[in-house]
């Protein structure tokens, strides 16, 4: 999943991109019709809706609350937060997905109660979505900062994907003819492989392998399958995330090689002893 973050001043012009996916003048937006709507109105909060009498989103409407709302706080120039989520080709995750994603996007960047709308686009060869959201809330204050958006959209984005159960995408970027580059494995998924590598060929049982783990900041929850929760960043990963071999089954059956074969050399030893005994006597 890849997001990017855009700034602006003109919420009818980023409206009109997202819901129609093109540039349009004032004379083409009165020439379009309902063959021309390209964005999907997936999830919408504290907006009211009009609509044309072909069905069509009225986005005077939409655009007009969102500048009354910017009127409470005339020293933000750029108050459009505009954000983008795409992903890879082949991945389209269900609307349930792409509204979890959107209500947490809101929670981690400020929009929680702010005015905030998201469209899907179905029409290329990677599916994404737009978030339209206002920075001023109903009281006239700035709820999104800015700084440092790229790596935090990074970061959420790492998160979301976990948690959602997609692609692992970080440090992948699409070109323009729609082909992603070979991602590199993110360093704390290669990390926690190789602490669960670690911890598991020294631990008994499950249980025991929980407890070192939340030695280490990870507690261990298990299900169906296992789970690990890092306490420090409260990013939750399943183990099938991590790899085949880190699902609940294969962990236990390679918990028990690892118990297997450390018990061998230990019988041998015993054998060993009685023979020598038995040579002296």
């Amino acid at each position: 999943m890849i997001g990017k973050v855009g700034l602006g001043n003109f919420a009818k012009g980023i409206l009109s991109y997202c819901y129609y996916e093109k540039e349009l003048t004032a004379k083409q937006l009165k020439e379009v019709t309902i063959d021309d709507v390209r964005g999907e109105l997936i999830y919408i909060q504290h907006l009211g809706i009009n609509t044309m009498p072909d069905g069509r989103l009225d986005l005077d409407y939409l655009a007009k609350q969102m500048l009354d709302n910017r009127d409470k706080n005339r020293n933000l120039n750029k108050y459009v937060w505009h954000q983008s989520f795409s992903f890879l080709p082949g991945e389209d995750p269900s609307i349930e997905k792409l509204t979890s994603l959107v209500v947490e996007f809101a929670k981690e960047f400020g929009f929680a109660e702010n005015q905030m709308l998201a469209f899907k686009h179905n029409d290329t060869k990677h599916k994404h979505i737009h978030i339209v959201a206002n920075r001023i809330n109903y009281n006239g204050k700035n709820t999104s900062d800015h700084f440092k958006n790229y790596a935090r959209t990074g970061e959420f984005s790492r998160r979301m994907e976990l948690e959602l159960g997609l692609t692992i995408t970080s440090d992948m970027s699409l070109n323009q003819k729609g082909k992603q580059h070979a991602p590199r494995q993110d360093t704390a998924i290669i990390n926690l492989r190789s602490l669960v590598d670690q911890v598991l060929a020294k631990a008994s049982s499950i249980d025991e392998f929980g407890k070192q783990m939340q030695t280490h900041g990870f507690k261990t929850y298990i299900g169906r399958g296992i789970a690990f929760f890092n306490m420090q960043n409260r990013m939750k990963v399943k183990g099938s995330d991590l790899g085949k071999d880190y699902s609940l089954q294969n962990l236990e059956q390679r918990m028990g090689m690892e118990m297997s074969q450390a018990f061998v050399p230990l019988k041998r030893k015993k054998k060993s002893r009685r023979k020598q005994q038995g040579l002296s006597v």
